[in-house]
């Protein structure tokens, strides 16, 4: 049984015995506890963001102009990566110049090669 429950079976007790002002006090408790708990929660989700932020760091490594990923052969775009934290692949584009670049989907930077 977890700490909201057993908050809420107190609280139960605590009305049948009529201590009108104790039950008042648990039952701001339990809502004292079920934000804490979501905090919590906010916070645990915010850790493993920072996790999987850092495993990627570590994975990524600059070789100019991109960043690059072991075993992967598409780029990732450094305004992205270095501006946001966001690991996006850049486009490979050959026009009928026969010029080449790569251009990213989401900050719209343009490498010429």
């Amino acid at each position: 049984m977890g700490v909201i429950e057993n908050m809420k079976e107190l609280a139960d007790l605590i009305k049948k015995a009529g201590d009108i002002d104790l039950y008042r006090k648990i039952i701001e408790s339990e809502g004292e506890v079920i934000e804490l708990t979501r905090e919590n929660r906010r916070l645990e989700d915010r850790v493993t963001e920072l996790e999987k932020t850092l495993a990627l760091r570590e994975k990524m490594h600059f070789t100019e102009p991109f960043y690059h990923q072991e075993g992967d052969k598409t780029p990732y775009c450094p305004a992205c990566w270095e501006g946001k934290n966001l690991a996006i692949h850049v486009t490979f584009i050959f026009n009928t110049q026969g010029r080449a670049r790569w251009d990213c989907p989401v900050c719209k930077h343009i490498f010429l090669i």
